[in-house]
Formats: C-alpha cells, sequence, structure tokens
C-alpha cells in the first residue's frame, strides 16, 4: 500500500490533481485514489486547491525542507549561493541530479 501512497503524491508534484486525474495518472481504482489521497491529507501530506485538486500539502514541505537540510553539499554551498544571490539580486537554486531529474536541495 506504501508504494500507491507514493504514487499518489508523485503524481501531484507537477501539481494539482482532480481525483479523476489521479486515477488516470496512478491507474489506482476511484475507491483506492480517493481513501489513500483523504489519508494523506489527513496527515498534511497533501491539501486541497479551491478547485478540491489534491496538491502538496504543508507537511511535504517541512519533510522536504528536512531533507535538504541533511545533504552535505547543502551546506558546503550556503556561502557560494548566498553570494551569488546578493550579487545578482536574484534568487539563487542548487540543484543535484537524481536519474534523468534535477531535485532542488537550496533555495534561496
Amino acid at each position: 500500500m506504501i508504494d500507491k501512497a507514493i504514487g499518489v503524491l508523485a503524481a501531484v508534484e507537477a501539481g494539482p490533481r482532480s481525483l479523476a486525474d489521479l486515477v488516470e495518472t496512478t491507474g489506482l481504482t476511484r475507491a483506492t485514489a480517493h481513501r489513500l489521497a483523504a489519508a494523506l491529507e489527513i496527515h498534511g501530506l497533501l491539501r486541497r486547491d479551491r478547485e478540491g485538486r489534491f496538491m502538496l500539502g504543508p507537511r511535504a514541505l517541512t519533510l522536504g525542507q528536512a531533507a535538504a537540510r541533511g545533504w552535505p553539499i547543502a551546506e558546503a554551498g550556503a556561502a557560494a549561493l548566498a553570494g551569488l544571490r546578493d550579487a545578482t539580486g536574484e534568487s539563487a537554486q542548487l540543484y543535484v541530479r537524481d536519474g534523468n531529474r534535477r531535485v532542488c536541495v537550496a533555495s534561496l
């Protein structure tokens, strides 16, 4: 069941999803997708937008921040990232490669 819950979280990673979108994206039955999304919502990993679509919730944000703090590269790059932000007046991010994706581990 945990793999199905992870599938629901992965489905909303790109943006808000209706229940029908979750069903289509994950291949779960409507009842299972709804049950998992509702459980994830109770635990703060999902929330709903004004249209009732599921999206990542505040607990996902705090978990992501905690995970990013655990990356030594984020600590090692903190001063350089701050310097880049201050020199350019723009936001600066540090990404690491994860397979064919990039994952932001620090943002200022």
